[in-house]
């Protein structure tokens, strides 16, 4: 199985909450499969091709990694094995203000996954190994529609003024 990374929208208290609380962060994550909380998954894979076109496009934008950690949850030193054994040994999802979203938003909408494929540096691509096959269309297919769905939610949730807890789920 392939790691993926979970968004989930929160309204300003809700994400105040959860970011500042990683117990209440643990519970909502045990049961977020029951939630009305709008999330959405994507592959840690195409999230690194994203990345890369977007910065080879100019537009560095940070999806995942540290850059963007607005507010990393940090596990208590306390915590009790068991719950360690539910939730992974490393379980520390970050926090995106709604301010955050909305950059966030505005590099993905003004830059439309087939321009920047078309864009990006094929010998930099295949260097890095992000090299698709436009070709065979799969690989590209897969991602831009993963790139595309992303791009929506992260549109819907700066519309409404929400921010963003992201999850690593293998």
């Amino acid at each position: 199985m392939s790691t993926v990374l979970m968004y989930a929208r929160f309204a300003p208290k809700q994400l105040a909450r959860y970011a500042s609380d990683w117990y209440a962060v643990v519970e909502w994550y045990g049961a977020w499969d029951e939630s009305d909380v709008p999330t959405v998954s994507v592959p840690q894979k195409s999230i690194d091709l994203f990345e890369f076109v977007l910065a080879d496009a100019g537009t560095p934008v940070t999806l995942y990694t540290l850059g963007i950690h607005e507010g990393t949850i940090r596990q208590p030193d306390d915590v009790e094995p068991w719950l360690l054994s539910d939730v992974g040994e490393f379980f520390e999802p970050w926090s995106v203000t709604p301010a955050g979203v909305t950059a966030l938003a505005a590099a993905l909408g003004g830059n439309p996954f087939d321009s920047l494929v078309a864009r990006a540096d094929s010998a930099k691509m295949a260097a890095a190994g992000m090299a698709l096959v436009p070709d065979r269309g799969r690989r590209k297919s897969f991602d831009k529609s993963h790139y595309e769905e992303l791009a929506g939610f992260l549109a819907d949730a700066a519309a409404a003024g929400e921010g963003l807890i992201v999850f690593y789920v293998d």
